[in-house]
């Protein structure tokens, strides 16, 4: 459960990554937020919405959270879940 924040709602009203739509703005501002509470995790991250989620930015942003994988498809995500499984 990723947990909203003050700090992270102000983050994301200061900061519109995503200008369209303030909704997907706080959702990503909520996934980088947690994602940078745990730099030692794996962090993948699933989201069919290309749109908005997909742009270099966003990937780039995710990155430099430590998310390793952006899927668009389920089906790939739970392949490398499986794959995961296996090491």
């Amino acid at each position: 459960m990723i947990e909203l924040t003050a700090d992270t709602l102000q983050e994301s009203l200061a900061t519109p990554r995503i200008e369209k739509d303030p909704t997907d703005n706080l959702i990503l501002s909520c996934i980088l937020a947690h994602a940078n509470l745990h730099p030692t995790d794996t962090k993948v991250f699933l989201s069919a919405n290309t749109k908005e989620f997909g742009t270099t930015e966003i990937l780039e942003a995710l990155r430099n959270s430590g998310v390793d994988e952006y899927f668009t498809h389920t089906q790939n995500f739970l392949g490398w879940l499986q794959s995961q499984s296996t090491l």
